[in-house]
Parts: structure tokens; sequence; C-alpha cells
């Protein structure tokens, strides 16, 4: 790591903005090749201590965390939703569940339909594969289901994954709960088919019980290497481009801060712009590329109008059940008293053992058919039909997405629900302070609204507009999904071996109405912390930022080799610049996306790879 000022006069081959979970990583593979020299920006810092190292932990510190919120949302009870985002070294991978899982073949095979080449489920799963280090789960853990298939996952990569050497004593009985209702246990989720109920595979150290991320599965590595320097604490504010005789653009610096000063960087070969689905529109608007309406607001002058920039947000949408427990049980609400907690932290210290070296490990992932009645169905997918039908939709960039996430509702290979159970509930009606509580927790995969990340102003130092569009859905589909999705859960709650362990449902209530519990739902909801889609890799006239296909600027027996590789995740109208994160799916997949991030860095440098053998 170096100065801000020694940074600027350094030669650089690629600039990395951003040093998070897919910038991170795909700058440490780049140097790899020691003839080039890779930069990377990172507005957080390095911070290897417990908070981020020890699984159990959770920090929203600011030093930790960007604290980014929604405006109000009119469809959630105007409340403003928080979506925590790292901002640290190693990005959001320093702060999430953790959670190593795929989407499913389905999915990725249907990215093809909305024109996207090359990023299918073989492609996909290749690259997933080629950044994993997989161990086997232990006894206890495949006693808990943990996957156990080892022709599914990647040996020899660089992020540690295993399952978790400790489950919650409630782990077992949703198994349970749910085989009796129908779900069967699935065995290695990591095969291309994630519905079930499964154990997930954790992005966590095996030998030390420690969290695995960007930061130590890669960027250790190679930190000594002279070919790759990274700069924390220092915020990018926007690419510098001149025109090229083809009249495209081409990336010659990136301006970045920090203590206060402005700095220029210059590029020999490109930009890569890794600062996720939140932020990365801020540094194309600021950039100049975006939608020109928006950039004349700003005073920003315009050069690409590309108006698919910050729109296309989606998420997964949760909302939480409160249910008190029958007997003795370990919740995570038992590290609300210091001692207790104070005694975990020593045992994991001492052993790295117990409560604080896991998080979550259990998911359920179902089909619309699993948890949406037949006759409910048909009513939803009426109203949604008759609303695909209007005049805004049919011309809608959008339409293709919209077609293939309908055809999604009635295959029963797609996951349209996630269900998580969740040691922990605090709430005013939980009066009997004796008493250990649990939640169930359900995130819509595919839901239907619609939102938008834009710059507020010329400086990077103002936060970005989020609008998630909560629940302002076609037909509105996505709070019809989600009140199913809410009694599907009081089932679970009362059946079988969970049934049996609750002692009450807390809130919401089953006896509620439709109405009462609707208004529930627009006051719980939030946000999966799963955003995607605001620089979609898409056509251009389907809004998309980033491309996919040749544009011609090699020799002609180069083209099939180039067609297939070369210009992925470049911004049209660029010839140097490309994007690298979650901003890049063109549409949601049922899944926790951190491997898919992985999986996304590894495919982009075999993509730019290619790119500089042709180039020689």
């Amino acid at each position: 790591m170096v100065s801000a000022a020694d940074f600027f006069q350094q030669d650089f081959d690629y600039i990395i903005i951003g040093g998070g979970t897919t910038g991170l990583a795909l700058a440490s593979i780049l140097s790899t090749n020691a003839s080039i020299r890779v930069g990377v920006i990172e507005a957080g810092l390095r911070k290897d201590d417990e908070m981020i190292l020890v699984p159990g932990c959770w920090n929203s510190d600011p030093e930790y965390d960007w604290n980014l919120v929604t405006k109000p949302q009119p469809f959630a009870q105007n409340r403003e939703i928080s979506i925590p985002r790292g901002k640290v070294l190693g990005g959001t991978s320093a702060l999430n569940y953790m959670a190593y899982c795929r989407g499913s073949e389905l999915e990725h095979n249907d990215w093809e339909k909305l024109g996207i080449k090359g990023w299918n489920w073989n492609a996909i799963s290749n690259a997933i594969r080629s950044a994993e280090a997989w161990s086997p789960p232990t006894h206890h853990a495949k006693a808990h289901h943990a996957d156990n298939v080892a022709k599914n996952h990647g040996r020899y990569g660089y992020v540690k994954t295993s399952a978790y050497s400790y489950y919650y004593d409630l782990v077992l009985p949703l198994f349970e709960t749910m085989n009796k209702m129908g779900v069967v246990t699935n065995q290695s989720e990591a095969s291309g088919d994630n519905i079930g109920i499964w154990t997930y595979t954790a992005s966590i150290d095996p030998q030390t019980n420690t969290r695995c991320y960007s930061t130590n599965a890669y960027y250790d590595r190679v930190s000594d290497r002279p070919n790759i320097i990274v700069l924390t604490g220092a915020q990018a504010s926007k690419v510098i481009f001149r025109q090229t005789s083809s009249s495209d653009l081409q990336a010659t610096a990136v301006e970045y801060h920090k203590g206060g000063r402005t700095y220029k960087v210059p590029v020999r070969r490109e930009v890569i712009i890794s600062t996720g689905a939140l932020q990365t529109p801020q540094i194309l608007e600021l950039s100049g590329i975006g939608n020109p309406d928006l950039l004349r607001r700003l005073n920003i002058p315009v050069i690409i109008d590309l108006p698919g920039v910050g729109e296309n947000l989606q998420d997964h949408p949760k909302v939480s059940i409160g249910a008190e427990l029958k007997g003795s049980h370990e919740t995570v609400d038992d590290l609300n008293s210091e001692s207790f907690a104070q005694q975990k932290l020593e045992q994991y210290r001492l052993s790295r053992t117990g409560m604080l070296s896991s998080t979550l490990s259990t998911v359920v992932f179902v089909p619309s058919s699993s948890f949406i009645p037949p006759d409910k169905m048909r009513n939803i997918l009426s109203t949604l039909d008759e609303a695909l039908q209007l005049p805004q939709i049919q011309n809608s960039p959008w339409k293709k997405c919209y077609e293939v996430q309908r055809a999604w509702l009635e295959n029963n290979g797609i996951a349209q629900l996630e269900v998580v159970l969740e040691p922990s509930y605090t709430h005013v009606e939980c009066t009997d302070e004796n008493a250990k509580h649990y939640m169930i927790l359900v995130f819509l995969q595919h839901a239907w609204s619609r939102g938008h990340v834009h710059a507020t102003s010329s400086s990077v130092l103002d936060s970005p507009e989020i609008d998630l569009a909560m629940l302002d859905s076609l037909g509105n589909i996505d709070m019809m999904m989600l009140l199913e999705a809410v009694k599907y859960v009081f089932k679970v709650m009362e059946t079988g071996a969970l049934g049996d362990l609750t002692a009450e449902i807390i809130e919401p209530k089953p006896s509620w109405s439709d109405e009462r519990l609707m208004d529930y739902i627009r006051s719980d909801i939030a946000s999966g912390f799963h955003p995607i889609g605001t620089a979609s890799m898409l056509p251009r006239s389907a809004n998309g930022v980033v491309d996919n296909e040749l544009k011609v600027k090699f020799n002609i027996e180069y083209n099939y080799l180039l067609n297939e590789l070369t210009d992925s995740l470049q911004v049209y109208g660029t010839t140097n610049l490309r994007v690298v994160d979650a901003s890049v799916f063109p549409i949601h997949v049922g899944t926790h996306p951190q491997a898919t991030l992985y999986g996304l860095a590894h495919r982009a440098a075999e993509i730019i790879q290619t790119s500089e053998k042709v180039e020689l």
C-alpha cells in the first residue's frame, strides 16, 4: 500500500475502482501476469479485527459500513430502508453472512434469452469453482445435512469454504418440518438445482474458523508483488476520457480524493469500476455517462448518452415473522447479555468453537407452487398478465426481462422464495423475559419492483439517491406473493417438530385479516442486502450499460474468439472501461450472490487476459 501522493505517480496498465468482493479479487488475479501493473483505489481501510474475522460478529460502524439508506419508500409507510455495504478493504465480503452458494442452472441459462452470450450456467459454475478452495464437512456438519458432493465444488481456488462447525438446536427441527411439508432435503445446491432445504457452504477457513473474504483470500497472496498497488482511504470520483478516431471514448485517467486533495492517476490499458450496484452508477454519472437529462441537471458534461445507468435496481425484499419458543434453547438473543457474550467470545478465542464460529446455516428455497395455493396463483397470474399488456410495458426496454421472469413463476425449478430461520427476536410483545424466541424471514427472489440509483450532485462525497421502489410492482404482485409467503410461514411454525417447539406466534398473527397482514408487510419490509442491476449487461436497446458482443477493432481472424470474450462487461461507447460487480446482473438470481460475484471476477479476468494475448 502507498500514499495518495505516491499512487498517482505510478504507471498502471489497469486501475480498478473499488477494492471489494469483485474488485480486489480481479486485481489479484490480473497481477499474476508480472508484465502488467495493477492499481486499486478503495475508499475504506484495511481492518483485520475480530469484527470481521469472527463469523458471529456483526458491525454497522461507519468505519466498516457505508450505512446507505434509501429515500422514503411510499409503499412501505414512507420509511427509509438501510442497505449495509462494506466500507473496508474487501468490501461487503467482510460483512456478509458468508453464504457461498449458487443460483440455478435454469436461471443462468435463461440469461442468454436476454441477449447475453457467454454467461450461461457452465461458464458461471466453472468460474465459481475456480474461485473456491472447498474442504469437506465434518461429521457434525454432515449430520446437519452439509453439502458433501465434492464434484460440485472447486478444491484449488482462493476462497476457503466449508460448512460451519456450530448449529443451533432449531436446525434439525426445521429440516423435519420442511420435509413434512413436502420440501425435500437438497444434498448439494451447488449442482445447479437449489430447490429444497439445505445447509449452506460458507466462506470460512475450516482450520481457523475465521471469515475468508477477498482480502485474505486474494490480496494477501499477492500483496508482496511489486506490480499490484492498493491505495486505501481514497475515494475515486470520476473517470477521465479522450476521444478516439473511431468516435468511442478511451479512459486515460482516474480522479480521486484523499485528505482534502484531488489527484489524477493515468492508466495505459483499462479502467474497471467495481464499486457495487449502489455506487457504480454514481461513478459513471460523475464521469459523464448516463441519462443526459439527469447529468445536465447536475451540471455534469454529457459524454455518453446511456439512460440505463442507475436504472433496473433489484433486491431480495424480506419480511420477518416472530415467535416464542417452548423450553430451553441457546439463541442469538443470549448475546444481549454482556457476560454471556464475553463467555462465548473467550470460548471462540481459545478453541475457535461455539456460537461465534457460525452465522445462520440453513435455508429453504421453494418455487411459487410450494407456497402459493393454485387459486391464488391463478388470480396473481391473471392480474400480472393484464399489467404486462400495458403500453408502457410492451414498449419497455425491459420487456424481455419481464417475459423471462413471467415464465419463471410457473417453473418448479426456479426458486421464488427463500425462507430462513433466525434464532433471534426482540419485540414489545415478548413479555416473558425468560422465554427464548426465533424469527422466520422470507425473501422474494425475483421481485417485480424496479428502482434506481443516481448521483445527487457533481460530488462523489454526496451519497447517491437510492430508490428500491419497494412494493411498487406490476399488478401489486410483490405484495400478493409476500402475503402468501407470510401465510406459508404460519404453517411452518405450526407444523411438525418446529411446531412442537413453538409456544406462540407473536407478530404478525395467523388470525389477522389480509388487510392487516399487508399493513404489517408495509411496516416491516426491508432490503435483503442483495442489490443488483444498475449497470446491466444487456443490449443497448434494452437499456444495457455494459456490452458482451464484439465491436470490430481487431483483425478479422480474431473475430470469433473476441465475440465470445473480449468486449464483455465493456461500457457502451468506450474502448477500455469495464464494470465488474453486481450492477451488471440483468435480472436477479435466486441465491445469495457472493459466490456468483467471485465467479464474475474470475470470468472477467479470463476475458481481460484473452484480450491481452490478442493484443500481443
